[in-house]
């Protein structure tokens, strides 16, 4: 197993686009639910993430699927905990990030060894920022989900993305932390399609941007694919695609490995 040796001062900021890997401990996920949900095969697959190159791991203990219901903190805590431990024991440096939108889970997990707290709720619960001051190395995924379509969807990121900068300003919170993430599987196929075609007006000056399309509705709709698990070659073609905009600095992906080997050949198609 070869453990990453990039610096991990500062997780976002790199000259190079970086590859989250996902790891779902649940037994209900949409695309991978109940293949990793022992200690054992989560473990596992995280050793063979890390061999293929993985820049960030990120663990979730909650299905967030179309018609997902929810489970308790307690029961995130069990499926979570366990993992980052141990992961963190033979990986010391690898980033991980906590996928979950309850504070509990968040801090817990950060006290735990997650680097990164990724919230599809966007800091909704704003004791997430208390999270970000007492533990000053951390950093966080910030989610848009669902609009509310009182204005255009351009606008409405763009707010939504400043109201984040206010708070993590008015706590102190270095922007260098933060990392900014359009939500593209909470919105309808047109919305999507315009996120995708035109990250530029997504992005905002100076902080990170994340998309995670990987194996999502639109890529079945794009592939005219409906088996989730073929849909890996469409996440690479449009994830590319977003690398190549060059205002996309992480993709979140199921297939590490093809996501990797597709990037290192674009980059070195692409170097001057």
């Amino acid at each position: 197993m070869k453990e990453s040796k990039k610096d991990n001062k500062n997780l976002f900021q790199k000259e190079y686009v970086q590859v989250m890997g996902v790891l779902n401990v649940t037994p209900d996920s949409f695309s991978d639910g109940g293949k990793y949900n022992t200690l054992e095969a989560a473990i596992k697959y995280a050793k063979q993430m890390i061999d293929n190159g993985v820049d960030i791991i990120d663990i979730g203990g909650q299905s967030t699927r179309p018609g997902y219901c929810e489970v308790s903190i307690s029961e995130e805590l069990q499926r979570v905990l366990p993992v980052i431990k141990a992961l963190r024991k033979f990986a010391p440096k690898m980033p991980i990030s906590i996928d979950t939108y309850f504070f509990e889970v968040a801090k817990k997990a950060v006290a735990a060894g997650a680097n990164i707290i990724n919230d599809i709720h966007g800091f909704r619960d704003v004791r997430m920022f208390e999270i970000l001051q007492e533990f000053p190395k951390t950093h966080a995924v910030i989610m848009h989900g669902h609009r509310k379509k009182t204005v255009s969807l351009e606008k409405e990121i763009r707010e939504f993305y400043e109201s984040k900068i206010f708070q993590c300003l008015k706590r102190k919170i270095s922007l260098s932390r933060i990392c900014f993430d359009p939500g593209v599987g909470w919105k309808n196929k047109e919305e999507t399609m315009d996120i995708l075609r035109y990250s530029d007006r997504y992005a905002y000056p100076l902080i990170p941007l994340l998309i995670g399309i990987s194996r999502k509705r639109i890529i079945g709709s794009l592939t005219k694919e409906e088996e989730i698990q073929n849909r890996d070659l469409g996440t690479i073609i449009s994830s590319l695609y977003l690398a190549n905009t060059g205002y996309v600095n992480i993709l979140r992906v199921h297939d590490v490995k093809g996501m990797k080997q597709a990037l290192s050949v674009w980059e070195q198609l692409t170097k001057k």
